[in-house]
């Protein structure tokens, strides 16, 4: 028997075979690997001298996290790909008795979700292995939060200023090197759906569209996982056989090599419309998730064991791979596990591989399906992972095609999209002080201040009076102070009621002892408190006048540029109106209200209008004589628009026949 002079050895000892053990004086603490027994050291002499206060209930939380890492090309960083809590809760009144409450649960992190306003939602540990947590504690933070605090935006260097009037009409003045801490991400998510007939066939086989564009569909014509996409690029090859819609019609004669062909094959062609998903416009990125769903999964899983059994009959165990996957009954048939042979020459041989139907990462624990049955050296060992992982992610040409993607009924693709800062973005603050970005100035070209730090934002002050939120100079300032003594500041409404102007003597004061904290005197002034003096970063100039200079909280909002710029040259019409259809998605136009036509006709621009509510909207003649007045350079003779003919036909309900003699 060993002897175990500290806790520390105590670890180094019994570590490795899978225990971690805890000590303290009042409770013990345990956590069980793979189901081990614990209890068979309870009856050692060398840990009683651990346990002597033994009268008291005691609850202990033991945490650990399980995660492997893997570097990510999208994100440029490191990524936390699986992660697994295990909180083992235990009660005990002595040290030899049994355990009388004993609980593991098991937290799952959420990796990359999609919110309801298409952006991500991620999820991060903030404990570490082999950490003594109690109840309350926080064990993690998510996309919108820092230690349990809601954290949106950033803290940035901030001045209220004209600025050659980039700031304009609540327009902000941004430095470069802020793009990157306010660069987003957002995720997609676009659905195909396939009906039950037979006429609809997904396929990565489609007439028509050249070999580039469908590179990166696999066999059964579904994008791959990874691969980067462009607006109207295929992420669901779809093709719909037409025989049954469309009468016959006979068709154009063939040329000779067409009729060639068509003798060789021996067979009629058969009419086929191209149904694709497509990326949509304004959109690109990376396919980060994809997810099948179907009726009856269970029937093809049945049919998917029985022809493994064919294909090898020693297979003597299927595993199901339902951790990580959207669907725990579709993720039954992802793989098969076989018992591996110590013979490495048949190792491939005997492994299969068929192709997921569910997600299916690296992060996969290859312990977790074969290797645990593995007793090999360490170098053995590591040539069999570098084996195994060879085999498992190459799909071998004589596997047969998963059999589900046959009956599919619904596809979900989800496609991750980073997004940078830039202009005609919105930014706000805490104050209702929102801005649209009308330029982004490199660091040597935005003001600085005294001490030669840069401005990060320049902000109008004539958005201040007029809207009356002056909590943003307030926060503006007191954030300075709370940078300068690294404090946080809670400032309760109402606070003049403990005494006149108390917000303003509160901050003048902060400001005072900053100044003299930090040895600037420029920071208090006492002419113009809250005021420093500002240089211009192109020429080195001082500015006339001092600026009030700042810390603000500012954040980034939903409303971006790409998701709104938009252009039209021709496209769908109303078959009401026959006006050009309203909104992005529908590729329609600009809406010209009674309040556009007032101003046009203030400035007298009669012909810019006679062109707009007429041949621009739902002239019919018009609209069609337009392109041969162009060719024929002959003069432009409008028609009636449609809209005045459903006046008129208003006015007949009415009983009011008016008639026009054109």
């Amino acid at each position: 028997m060993t002897k175990i002079t500290s806790l520390d050895h105590l670890f180094q000892k019994f570590c490795p075979s899978g225990h971690w053990i805890f000590e303290s004086g009042l409770s013990l603490c345990n956590y069980q690997r793979f189901q081990k027994n614990f209890w068979i050291f309870q009856k050692k002499e060398n840990f009683q001298r651990f346990k002597k206060n033994t009268s008291r209930k005691t609850d202990w939380f033991f945490y650990k996290n399980v995660f492997d890492r893997d570097k990510n090309v999208f994100l440029q960083s490191i990524q936390i790909h699986k992660k697994v809590q295990n909180l083992v809760f235990t009660q005990k009144t002595s040290f030899r008795s049994k355990v009388h409450k004993k609980f593991v649960q098991t937290l799952w992190f959420q990796l990359f979700e999609k919110s309801n306003q298409n952006t991500f939602f991620f999820q991060r540990p903030l404990c570490f292995p082999l950490q003594w947590v109690q109840k309350g504690d926080l064990l993690s933070d998510c996309s919108a939060s820092h230690l349990g605090e809601l954290a949106l935006g950033h803290n940035l260097f901030v001045a209220y200023m004209p600025w050659e009037g980039f700031n304009f009409e609540d327009a902000v003045l941004i430095n470069k090197k802020i793009v990157s801490k306010y660069t987003s991400l957002h995720i997609q998510k676009y659905e195909l759906e396939i009906l039950d007939d037979s006429f609809e066939q997904i396929t990565s086989h489609i007439p028509g569209i050249p070999k580039k564009q469908l590179q990166k569909l696999d066999k059964n014509g579904i994008i791959k996982i990874g691969s980067w996409v462009q607006e109207k690029d295929i992420l669901v090859g779809k093709i719909l056989s037409t025989e049954h819609i469309q009468p016959k019609v006979p068709a154009p004669p063939l040329l000779r090599h067409e009729k060639l062909l068509h003798d060789l094959i021996g067979q009629e062609t058969v009419p086929i419309q191209e149904k694709c998903l497509r990326v949509p416009l304004g959109s690109g990125g990376r396919i980060l998730r994809i997810v099948y769903i179907q009726n009856n999964p269970q029937k093809k899983y049945q049919k998917y064991q029985k022809y493994q059994k064919q294909q090898n009959p020693k297979i003597t165990n299927m595993r199901r791979c339902s951790e990580g996957s959207s669907q725990a009954a579709l993720a039954r048939f992802s793989m098969n596990t076989l018992k591996v042979p110590f013979f490495l020459k048949s190792f491939s041989k005997n492994f299969s591989f068929i192709k997921h139907r569910t997600i299916f990462s690296r992060w996969f624990a290859f312990s977790h399906i074969f290797l645990q049955k593995l007793k090999m050296q360490k170098f053995l060992l590591s040539f069999c992972v570098k084996k195994a992982s060879h085999s498992l992610f190459s799909i071998k040409p004589n596997v047969r095609p998963m059999l589900f993607l046959k009956h599919l009924q619904k596809v979900t693709i989800y496609l991750a999209e980073q997004r940078a800062f830039q202009i005609g973005d919105k930014i706000s603050g805490r104050h209702g002080n929102k801005g649209i970005i009308s330029q982004i100035c490199s660091n040597e070209d935005m003001p600085y201040c005294t001490n030669g730090c840069p401005l990060d934002v320049v902000l109008n002050p004539l958005g201040v009076p007029s809207r009356m939120n002056v909590g943003q100079i307030f926060e503006c300032l007191l954030g300075l102070t709370g940078q300068i003594f690294q404090t946080h500041f809670q400032v309760v409404c109402f606070d003049e009621m403990v005494g006149y102007e108390a917000s303003r003597s509160f901050i003048y004061s902060k400001l005072l002892a900053s100044c003299t904290k930090t040895g600037y005197p420029w920071l208090f002034s006492k002419k113009t408190p809250g005021k420093c003096p500002v240089f211009d970063g192109r020429t080195g100039q001082i500015l006339h006048q001092s600026v009030s200079v700042g810390s603000s909280y500012l954040m980034k909002l939903i409303h971006i540029v790409d998701e709104k710029i938009h252009a039209r040259a021709t496209g769908p019409y109303s078959l009401v109106t026959q006006q050009p259809l309203r909104g992005r998605a529908h590729h329609g136009g600009q809406r010209i209200g009674e309040m556009e036509v007032w101003a046009l006709q203030g400035f007298g621009s009669a012909y810019l209008l006679q062109e707009l509510l007429t041949v621009k909207s739902d002239d019919l003649q018009g609209r069609n004589q337009l392109m041969h007045t162009l060719l024929k350079n002959t003069p432009l003779r409008l028609g009636t628009p449609e809209s005045f003919r459903v006046v008129l036909r208003e006015l007949q309900c009415l009983c009011l026949d008016l008639q026009l003699n054109f």
